[in-house]
Formats: structure tokens, sequence, C-alpha cells
């Protein structure tokens, strides 16, 4: 998968945001980084749906 980056200056600091380079088995994911914080997001589905639930669970680790 091909690395993207995109850079923005916000208030004296630069937003940086890649992605296509970290966790590849997620559906997705996102490296941000805002001076000295860092956040990784991912997301991932199952491309069949589970029977009997008829609501988007939500889970936070």
């Amino acid at each position: 998968m091909m690395e993207r980056q995109f850079k923005k200056t916000i208030c004296g600091r630069e937003l940086l945001v890649k992605t296509g380079k970290i966790a590849q088995l997620a559906n997705g994911a996102a490296w941000m980084q805002y001076g000295d914080t860092v956040v990784m997001c991912t997301a991932t589905a199952s491309s069949t749906p589970r029977p009997g639930i008829d609501f988007f669970p939500l889970s936070v680790d």
C-alpha cells in the first residue's frame, strides 16, 4: 500500500497525517501528529454481517 502524507500548519505547529504504512491489516488506519502529541486511529469491519445484530456495535480498546 502506498504511504500518503498530509501536512498543514495550524497556530504555528505542524499537523501531520500519515496513512498507508502502519496497521496494514486494518481496513483503515491513520497516524496523526500535532506538536508532541501523536494519535493512531484504526478501523476494521467484517465482510459478512452477524445474524441477529440490528445495530452497529462500537468497541474501544
